[in-house]
């Protein structure tokens, strides 16, 4: 016998928690052909991805960049049912099974749907997920543009097409054999110039700059906040520093986090 299943036969009804900032853990259909409800449930609906790079310099000033991303995973699981049940998530992969774990390579918001086929029936739920991605970056040690080996360091933000928001921050701490930045005189004080730029296949288009001035501290911590920022496909983001004191030797660090974009 074959049964047919449309989309006016589909009740819907939202499971919602109880507590005070609610938010939606499952969605769940049930078809006329079934007195039974098929249901789908995720350990959490929001995850952070982790991009990790590091700069490795073997002393020959040409640095190697390590990249390491730990994807956030998923614990998906349905209401056991007499039949199979196959999920889509959203971003052109499926499995099957009643219980899945699932990582998502891209920040995004994820409509992930699980359909359960038995003789009786076919029941479809859907859910909501969203992924944000964490970054971090340790650059190799940024020298003074009067070295003979001077040069800038440039942070990727590593931002996805869509509209994101960006807040983080980079900071410099004095890694040298001159004197620390505390037992500097006034007129050798370190420095240190932070840009923002907006990039198109890898050329800078726009340059902003976030702090420019000289510092008396082993550490010095510059904080950023970018909203509602827009990316086409070849845009980028990324950080510029820079520093132009005798003798200023700093090892730069950048964290961020960047929302899933819309």
């Amino acid at each position: 016998m074959k049964y047919t299943l449309s989309v006016a036969t589909l009740v819907f009804l939202l499971v919602l928690s109880a507590t005070a900032g609610s938010v939606l853990t499952s969605l769940t259909a049930s078809s006329s052909s079934s007195n039974s409800t098929f249901e789908i449930d995720a350990d959490n609906t929001f995850g952070m991805n982790e991009y990790t790079l590091l700069e490795v310099d073997e002393g020959d000033n040409d640095e190697e960049n390590v990249i390491t991303e730990r994807l956030h995973e998923f614990l998906l699981t349905a209401s056991e049912v007499d039949g199979v049940v196959t999920w889509d998530f959203g971003d052109g992969t499926t499995a099957t099974g009643f219980s899945v774990v699932h990582s998502f390579t891209d920040a995004g918001h994820y409509t992930v749907t699980a359909t359960a086929v038995t003789v009786d029936s076919i029941d479809q739920a859907s859910l909501e997920l969203t992924v944000d991605q964490s970054g971090t970056v340790e650059s190799d040690n940024m020298e003074c543009v009067c070295a003979p080996t001077a040069k800038d360091t440039v942070v990727n933000l590593v931002p996805k097409q869509g509209q994101i928001d960006y807040e983080g921050f980079v900071t410099v701490e004095h890694d040298g054999s001159s004197e620390s930045c505390s037992l500097r005189n006034p007129l050798q004080e370190c420095h240190v110039r932070v840009y923002v730029e907006r990039t198109m296949d890898g050329a800078v288009m726009d340059q902003e700059v976030l702090f420019d001035d000289t510092f008396r501290t082993n550490e010095l911590t510059v904080t950023f906040e970018f909203t509602a920022l827009e990316f086409e496909p070849g845009e980028g983001l990324q950080l510029r520093l820079e520093t132009d004191q005798v003798r200023d030797w700093h090892k730069p660090s950048t964290e961020w986090t960047m929302t899933a974009p819309l």
